[in-house]
């Protein structure tokens, strides 16, 4: 059964008068079973000083207690919360469906498992907005859970080809892309995102601008990304890529199982500090 409950709190009226104002951002979580680390996530956004947002919660179905952790911050979050419940066909359906539920002008997409990074994320991003008109796409920094590297920096057409794509958690799409770039492509099952970013990179008429900040926490150990190969979506990469990808899967694979068999082994690793190239 499809359900989608709205806590009270902006109309679309009030929206509109917001965006004119200041930013108004919708940020998208899709989930499914993910009680174990969702509480973390919702902390993150409900304490964030910036308060033109509202958190959409696109549901597949699940059967443990995220649906009552989701429902437990409605209060904290002041009516800025939309939980929708429904089976999909997998993370990129339930983030198209997101889109669709949300009112913001920007969007940012987490996974329950990520973070905002700072309670003033939203505010310094909003500010950035707001200082370099027009924009179309703006992107941050990382911070990688697994080894704290800050991963990100400027991004071209060239390196999304050829080297590694934008981290999802980092990105504040207008809303209005989905309409004129279009969904998420449901044939790409891991990587659509990527697929996303290469077709906004590749149309001169959009503006994308880097910010010199960090967005969020990315949990680089958990992701479908990180650990499955999107076979489909590696045809229209080039060969160099292809391969590069590959062996990036094949050393997180042994990465988890590292720190699966050998903890003590693994805990040094995972406390180094440092800055991504």
């Amino acid at each position: 059964m499809v359900q989608t409950k709205r806590y009270a709190g902006l109309t679309a009226a009030s929206t509109k008068k917001v965006a004119m104002a200041a930013p108004m951002f919708s940020i998208i979580i899709p989930t499914l079973n993910v009680a174990a680390v969702l509480p973390a996530c919702l902390d993150s956004i409900a304490h964030q000083s910036y308060g033109d947002f509202e958190l959409v919660l696109v549901d597949g179905g699940s059967t443990d207690e995220t649906l009552d952790i989701a429902n437990s911050f409605a209060a904290n979050l002041a009516g800025r919360l939309i939980i929708h419940c429904d089976t999909d066909q997998g993370v990129y359906d339930a983030m198209n469906r997101g889109v669709g539920l949300a009112t913001g002008t920007w969007l940012l997409f987490l996974g329950a498992d990520d973070s905002l990074y700072e309670a003033d994320t939203l505010a310094r991003v909003a500010a950035f907005i707001g200082e370099h008109e027009p924009s179309d796409l703006v992107y941050g920094d990382v911070i990688m859970r697994s080894t704290k590297f800050r991963w990100g920096g400027v991004f071209d057409l060239d390196r999304l080809l050829f080297k590694r794509n934008i981290c999802h958690q980092a990105i504040f799409y207008r809303r209005g892309l989905f309409g004129t770039i279009g969904p998420y492509n449901l044939r790409y099952r891991v990587l659509a995102d990527w697929d996303f970013n290469i077709r906004c990179f590749s149309n001169p008429a959009l503006v994308t601008r880097y910010m010199p900040l960090v967005v969020s926490y990315f949990n680089d150990l958990g992701g479908l990304s990180n650990t499955v190969i999107d076979k489909e979506f590696l045809k229209r990469l080039p060969k160099s890529t292809r391969v590069g990808i590959r062996i990036f899967t094949i050393v997180v694979r042994l990465w988890l199982k590292m720190i699966d068999r050998w903890p003590n082994v693994s805990r040094p690793l995972r406390q180094f500090r440092g800055v991504a190239p």
